[in-house]
């Protein structure tokens, strides 16, 4: 059975795919295992984001986002400290 993880995202049994073109990108462990991974500067995300990092946080900010690597699709993205983990864990599946 698929099951719609969100609008960029189908599980089907225990494998993620992309739900635009069907590449699989990962299993209900690790969703997005073999995305794409870009870096950049918080200012990258859009107008809304004008003030500089350095205001709120001693610690160097960016912009980090994950794509399909066949379709690009953008499945995630988070403005975070430049040293914490790649991407925050997430888990699919009944019960989670």
């Amino acid at each position: 059975m698929t099951t719609r993880i969100d609008d960029n995202l189908l599980l089907d049994g225990a494998i993620v795919t992309c739900r635009h073109c069907g590449t699989i990108l990962g299993d209900d462990h690790d969703p997005i295992r073999d995305a794409v991974v870009r870096e950049s500067e918080p200012s990258e995300a859009g107008p809304g984001v004008r003030a500089a990092a350095t205001n709120f946080a001693t610690r160097r900010i960016l912009l980090r986002r994950a794509f399909c690597p066949s379709c690009l699709v953008q499945l995630k993205f988070e403005i975070v400290p430049a040293d914490e983990a790649s991407f925050r864990s997430s888990r699919v599946g009944a019960g989670l």
